[in-house]
């Protein structure tokens, strides 16, 4: 985990000290076969020495203790607590300080620290989040799917920023009519699996920026054939709905009454009434702008409502009936509700709300590494749920960072050959943690039982209804 003179290495590790070797050499070879075969614990095999050594653009001498990688799992164990980086810092070295038994109490002070974390670059953490990524694909890649579709949701959320003068000028501060909030505000807006849990891809801007369009930056970017995305009644407008087209991905959105009104109904093979048929045509502007995309665009609409709330439109461009019923896709739009949940767990489970740093590239460093984090814990609940039918949305996330914090401790001290056992014991209790399904129940959002004005005299219902006296 950190860069130390390899002959007091061997003193620390725990199954070495009663190694009879003599031969210096062959008990480096030895000790390096088992780190590269286990690693400190068996996650190395999703954030290895390989992953961080890539991402770096120089080499580091071999007594320097704050490497890059040092550097990112400090942000990380920082990351996961909710005190000041003083504190988090300290406390990490205290226990490795009881297993490893180092000579110095605090071997790096929070100073050191955070100018080693301000010498990297943005782009190594940009490498290793993008790393993570992929080697999760390469291993499972087809495997938490809807009728082959890689299910994927774009949303943003609201998160608060240190109160600091430099990020006022790119992430200027919520206002209202009572005045200007203290603290910055960003805008994250992220590309989701919906049934894995993955961060895919994120935007970062400013509180005041638009959704719409960092999310066709992310779907520019990493959306296309063989994806399905679902998205709420703020996306689906023709620029984005043409840009899905032209990179062959299909969506799911819900849709506002009045929008795409304009377009002639055509009648659907099933001949209900719930659904037809429209061809949206893209406006003259976009035509000009993008001459490759496709003029006409033929999508269906679905007309539902859920007993006790108001009527809702989905648009899609699954236009087979027969393969894709109402029914089928009006439950899975509902999947799309578990991105909101995933916002709720990076704000308080990976405390996103609370950021240290005052400048901007360091607070997307660490959105970065908060978000790696987030990919490598859903992939260790991947492994829980790989020999089952469960996905790893389906398990409960704070318990199963719990578990792993748990783990963590337990299996630094731990001798190596004890540790593939002891993730498999991880394994089994992050698995019996399930969400328990409750049918029938629903959470409205706080406010949303009465109608609300949009200007012009136009009043939007309540989506729940209210009950009738008699």
């Amino acid at each position: 985990m950190f860069k130390i003179p390899f002959q007091e290495f061997l003193e620390y590790l725990p199954n070495q000290k009663d190694c009879s070797m003599n031969n210096l050499d062959q008990r480096h070879q030895a000790a390096l076969n088992n780190l590269n075969d286990l690693g400190i614990t068996p996650m190395r095999e999703i954030l290895s020495c390989d992953v961080f050594l890539n991402a770096q653009d120089k080499s580091y001498r071999d007594d320097t203790i704050l490497i890059p990688e040092v550097v990112f799992w400090l942000m990380s164990t920082v990351a996961l607590q909710k005190q000041s980086m003083i504190a988090a810092i300290s406390q990490f070295w205290t226990t490795y300080r009881s297993i490893w038994q180092f000579p110095k109490e605090t071997p790096v002070t929070e100073e050191a620290f955070c100018t080693a974390r301000k010498k990297l670059k943005l782009r190594f953490f940009k490498r290793v989040f993008n790393t993570v990524i992929q080697r999760y694909q390469s291993k499972y890649s087809g495997r938490f799917t809807w009728r082959g579709f890689r299910l994927l949701g774009i949303d943003g959320m609201k998160i608060t920023l240190p109160p600091s003068a430099a990020l006022k000028g790119f992430f200027p501060p919520a206002s209202n009519q009572k005045g200007v909030c203290k603290t910055s505000q960003g805008l994250l807006v992220g590309l989701v699996g919906l049934f894995d849990g993955l961060c895919y891809g994120f935007k970062l801007t400013s509180s005041k920026g638009s959704e719409q369009m960092c999310a066709r930056h992310l779907i520019q970017r990493y959306v296309g054939k063989g994806d399905l995305l679902l998205c709420d009644k703020n996306f689906p407008d023709h620029e984005t709905i043409g840009l899905l087209a032209s990179r062959g991905a299909n969506f799911l959105f819900r849709l506002q009454e009045k929008r795409f009104d304009r377009y002639p109904r055509q009648k659907i093979a099933s001949d209900s009434p719930d659904q037809w048929v429209i061809t949206l045509e893209l406006p003259p502007k976009l035509q000009r702008q993008h001459p490759d995309w496709p003029k006409q665009i033929k999508t269906r609409v679905i007309r539902y409502q859920i007993s006790g709330f108001r009527p809702s439109l989905l648009i899609t461009s699954l236009l087979d009936t027969e393969n894709y019923t109402c029914d089928s896709l009006i439950a899975l739009y509902h999947e799309r509700w578990r991105q909101e949940t995933m916002h709720r767990e990076w704000k308080y489970s990976l405390t996103m709300d609370n950021f240290r740093s005052h400048q901007i590239r360091g607070i997307f460093k660490e959105v970065y590494v908060q978000l790696t984090v987030n990919n490598v814990l859903r992939w260790i609940m991947a492994d829980a749920v790989a020999d089952s039918d469960l996905r790893p949305v389906d398990l409960q996330y704070l318990e199963s960072k719990r578990t792993v914090l748990r783990y963590y401790h337990l299996m630094s001290a731990a001798p190596i050959h004890d540790l593939q056992i002891l993730y498999k014991d991880l394994l089994a209790v992050i698995s019996s943690h399930k969400i328990l399904i409750r049918p029938g129940r629903s959470y409205p959002r706080p406010g949303d039982n009465k109608s609300r004005c949009k200007g012009y005299g136009v009043y939007v219902p309540p989506s729940r209804l209210q009950k009738r006296v008699s």
